[in-house]
């Protein structure tokens, strides 16, 4: 069960109190380090829908599937919009709700959403900031630690969400390539309705809109238990995927560079995409 954001004032009052409780106890488990350190993606309620549909997101965090329902805290969000065949638009959303944010369809196709957050700071232990490094293939990070002597020194850094979503709308995906403008955006280059699990799936990591290579990128399938792949972008900031099977799948990616701010030593930011694959019929 989720809450729309428009529901919470009008839901009776011990409902709001109970709601409100969970989402102070959320939002706590979600800003301790080691939870600020794991992969943040959006959860469509649906991914594949009709015309005038309302779809709601919620937020996961977590190592993989299914993660932890976070609520939208307080000023989390720096925007989160849509974009589809007529333009782009402001997705609804409010502070403290669980469900973050809800539009209603408006054009066949795709619908791209993203939801930028503002920079947060982390600091954690060498130990921690070092399998983290290590967790998210971030080796030229390691590497640059280690010539300076500093791979016992903690970790200090400023992040930011980088969180997609795509919608597929009347059962069509024109569209699905499209930018969002993120400044860390994931971007299938294979039909997300034509997927064939003994073709290459294809996925594009692009940094300030530029290809970025060498990159670890994850892919995982929201089942029981969840199924990880990972792959390493190449020149063009592409990975090719094998998926086994067709379902909801989780795609990131992490970028990390030294930071310019004194209270941090790196500035990375996260990249998440979820879109529903549906496997192409053998002719």
């Amino acid at each position: 069960m989720y809450l729309l954001a428009d529901d919470v004032a009008h839901a009776p009052n011990k409902l709001t109190l109970r709601l409100r409780q969970g989402v102070a106890i959320l939002a706590m488990l979600m800003l301790t380090p080691l939870a600020m350190a794991h992969e943040f993606w959006l959860v469509p309620h649906d991914a594949q829908t009709g015309l005038e549909q309302k779809v709601v997101f919620e937020l996961r965090v977590g190592p993989t599937w299914p993660g932890v329902q976070t609520p939208r805290i307080d000023n989390l969000v720096n925007w989160f919009k849509a974009k589809d065949a007529q333009g782009e638009w402001k997705v609804a959303g409010r502070d403290r709700t669980l469900a973050v944010g809800n539009f209603t369809t408006r054009s066949p196709g795709a619908t791209v959403v993203g939801m930028r957050t503002n920079s947060a700071h982390l600091e954690l232990s060498a130990s921690e900031f070092n399998q983290y490094l290590m967790e998210e293939g971030l080796t030229e990070v390691m590497k640059t630690r280690a010539r300076f002597g500093l791979g016992d020194a903690p970790g200090r850094e400023n992040f930011s969400r980088c969180a997609k979503s795509i919608i597929l709308v009347d059962g069509q995906s024109q569209g699905y390539d499209n930018q969002i403008g993120l400044p860390l955006e994931l971007i299938p280059q294979t039909d997300p309705l034509a997927l064939r699990t003994d073709e290459p799936f294809v996925v594009q990591l692009l940094f300030l809109g530029k290809p970025l290579p060498n990159t670890l990128i994850k892919a995982q399938l929201k089942a029981e238990p969840p199924i990880e792949l990972s792959a390493t972008s190449d020149a063009a900031g592409r990975v090719m995927f094998t998926l086994p099977q067709d379902g909801l799948w989780l795609f990131n990616a992490v970028h990390m560079e030294p930071s310019t701010e004194d209270d941090s030593d790196w500035e990375s930011l996260w990249a998440s995409l979820t879109v529903q694959l549906s496997e192409k019929s053998k002719e």
